[in-house]
């Protein structure tokens, strides 16, 4: 088989990959954290290891910021509606996924907030910035762009968006979906406060996985509850 659909998600899976699933399901089988005997523990350290990897990777500072999602949808979500408050206006680009384009706009649906589309410049990194600036409001909270678009391919100027955003005082999310493991990403230079990815695409992992790492985690209200 030749196989052309690794932006959706990543096949075959490296072999380390396979042999760490496998001692997952062999030897960390316990629930970490909810239990005092040796798998448990055992089970939380790998959890925290794996927190740890995830931050180094990314430049985050602290490894307790790095949440675990089902993929990168639910992470967009988690970022979306965890942060937006009522009232509040949202700026995202032409070229979002629908990972970020339904939840924005189903709560504008239910007016709750307003949402404006920036248009990127491919190439013309000015441009793009002024797009994104001139669609700025007073009750502007978030700045929401994908890294790589899934259609087009094009790369959006991150590290330049972060600082308009921290310029203004606005929060930035960022959808790494189709960048993550394979272009660096530093979420510190980028001044990215939600960085959003999936597990299953080049990062190689199972499907079932992604990533949500928040420099502000205080930010951000639950969307489901219960477990510890």
């Amino acid at each position: 088989m030749i196989y052309f659909d690794n932006a959706a998600t990543t096949w075959p899976k490296p072999r380390p990959v396979l042999r760490a699933v496998s001692d997952a399901l062999q030897k960390y089988g316990a629930n970490p954290g909810r239990s005092g005997h040796t798998m448990s523990m055992e089970s939380a350290v790998r959890v925290y290891e794996t927190r740890e990897a995830a931050a180094a990777m990314f430049g985050a500072e602290n490894p307790e910021n790095v949440v675990f999602t089902h993929n990168c949808t639910h992470a967009l979500n988690l970022a979306v509606k965890g942060f937006m408050r009522a009232g509040e206006h949202v700026i995202i680009s032409d070229l979002e996924h629908n990972s970020v384009l339904r939840p924005v706009h189903a709560l504008a649906k239910r007016g709750v907030i307003t949402y404006s589309v920036a248009k990127i410049h491919p190439g013309e990194d000015e441009r793009t910035l002024a797009e994104f600036e001139a669609a700025i409001r007073p009750n502007t909270s978030l700045i929401a762009c994908t890294h790589g678009s899934n259609v087009w391919g094009i790369r959006t100027p991150i590290e330049k968006l972060g600082g308009l955003a921290a310029a203004h005082r606005i929060f930035f999310l960022v959808d790494a979906a189709q960048t993550a493991g394979i272009i660096p990403i530093d979420i510190e230079k980028c001044e990215i406060d939600f960085l959003c990815m999936a597990g299953h695409k080049s990062l190689y992992g199972p499907g079932g996985t992604g990533l949500m790492i928040t420099r502000r985690p205080d930010a951000l209200q639950t969307i489901i509850e219960g477990g510890t």
